[in-house]
């Protein structure tokens, strides 16, 4: 019994010093496999030996994390771009808001306008993008921004929304993307971009127009993945231009057909599916602007009509001759080429807009008062007085009024004038 607890107690002194045998022989082993500097100092080389066994064991671990997530690291690997693979081949829903944070410009030559807007996207790839907290850190969440966003959004399926009627790529100006331990992707990103919309002039200069952003999914059709609203409701707080009033924002969500379907189908005129099946999801979010008209009205307007009540008033006069005086056609010539600059901000349109309807208007009207007025001229050579005064009463009792008349009736009815024209 003494020579086994003898024996007992000499292991357990020998185990003491294992510990330092192991650090003694890695010490040894490093030492001969690390290079000398080539100084007089005769020091370790470039990485001191704790340094460089933690990078060995660090890089162990990297190539073990990336070959049990492969959509996280480098290169790019076509599995992990694929579509998702949803159970029974379900639509992969990806929510969708936008807010508005402000308007640039609004350019009515061109039909655009300029915005400047923050866009949340979130949907799910749990297969293939969901991890363990322990093999990151601790972490539930992983979170890349600006360049380390791009580099890892090449790496993962996303839907590439696309702004359909934007006039160029939008500029994305901060780009955030986050992972959640679940899969759950989320791209944030604040961007500015010139979109083109439909505007509508009938109504010029007391129009009200609709301003809209198009999104939707450039390869994926409605089947296979659906916008759907993220928020109850889209913000706005952009402040816009002051020559407009903004009203109410929204997002409709919908469909339609694109034409690109094709690209990937041997069918011609597959896209046009008469049961929708091969339709996009869109998204239209809208913003109704409300022209500010009041600086318009007392600049352009106002002096139109006040040229019109000079020429009332110059029905109204007698020279001493008891005769009219004569026709006030410096006004005409002021009156038509003021009334030339009053659209100069619209482009060249096939139609004709509330402001046209008026300038026609005031012209016919001082051409009906100078073929009356030269009649009474001719009555005054001949001296019929009485004629004269009919003549006169005409110009003012019956022209200068219905063009009042006319010009009010004009605007107060103009949704139902300008659907005329």
């Amino acid at each position: 019994m003494n020579s086994i607890a003898l024996r007992c107690i000499q292991i357990k002194n020998l185990m003491r010093y294992t510990p330092v045998l192991i650090l003694l022989f890695l010490g040894v082993f490093f030492s001969a496999i690390t290079p000398l500097e080539a100084s007089s100092g005769n020091k370790i080389g470039d990485k001191p030996l704790i340094k460089e066994l933690l990078d060995v064991i660090q890089d162990v671990k990297t190539q073990n994390i990336s070959d049990e997530y492969p959509c996280f690291s480098s290169p790019v690997q076509k599995r992990c771009t694929e579509r998702p693979q949803t159970k029974n081949a379900r639509q992969i829903k990806v929510q969708k808001t936008l807010r508005l944070l402000d308007i640039l410009e609004v350019n009515q030559i061109k039909g655009t306008w300029t915005i400047r807007a923050f866009m949340m996207t979130r949907w799910k790839d749990r297969k293939r993008l969901r991890f363990k907290g322990k093999d990151f850190d601790g972490r539930t969440r992983l979170i890349y921004n600006d360049v380390l966003a791009d580099e890892q959004i090449k790496r993962i399926w996303t839907p590439n929304l696309t702004i359909i009627n934007a006039i160029s790529e939008r500029n994305r100006e901060k780009l955030t993307l986050t992972i959640d331990r679940n899969g759950t992707v989320q791209v944030k990103e604040i961007f500015t971009a010139e979109i083109r919309t439909n505007f509508d002039y009938r109504k010029f200069p007391f129009d009200e127009q609709t301003a809209t952003i198009e999104i939707e999914p450039f390869t994926e059709i409605n089947k296979s993945v659906r916008l759907v609203p993220a928020v109850r409701k889209s913000g706005n707080s952009s402040t816009p231009p002051d020559t407009w009033e903004a009203g109410e924002f929204s997002g409709v969500f919908s469909t339609r057909p694109g034409a690109r379907f094709e690209l990937s189908s041997d069918k011609p005129g597959a896209w046009l599916a008469p049961d929708g099946a091969n339709d996009f999801s869109l998204v239209t979010y809208k913003l109704e602007l409300k022209r500010n008209y009041l600086n318009f009205l007392t600049t352009a307007i106002l002096i139109l009509f006040l040229h019109a009540i000079a020429l009332w008033f110059s029905a109204m006069s007698w020279d001493h001759y008891k005769q009219s005086i004569d026709w006030p056609f410096p006004i005409l010539i002021s009156i038509v080429l003021f009334s030339q600059f009053g659209q100069t901000v619209l482009p060249t349109l096939s139609y004709l807009t509330l402001y046209d309807i008026l300038r026609v208007q005031i012209y016919i009207y001082f051409i009906a008062d100078l073929l009356v007025w030269t009649a009474g001229r001719r009555l005054a050579k001949l001296e019929d007085i009485p004629a004269q005064i009919r003549n006169k009463r005409i110009r003012v009792h019956i022209l200068g009024p219905l063009f009042i008349i006319f010009w009010a009736l004009t605007i107060y009815l103009s949704d139902t004038v300008t659907s005329v024209f």
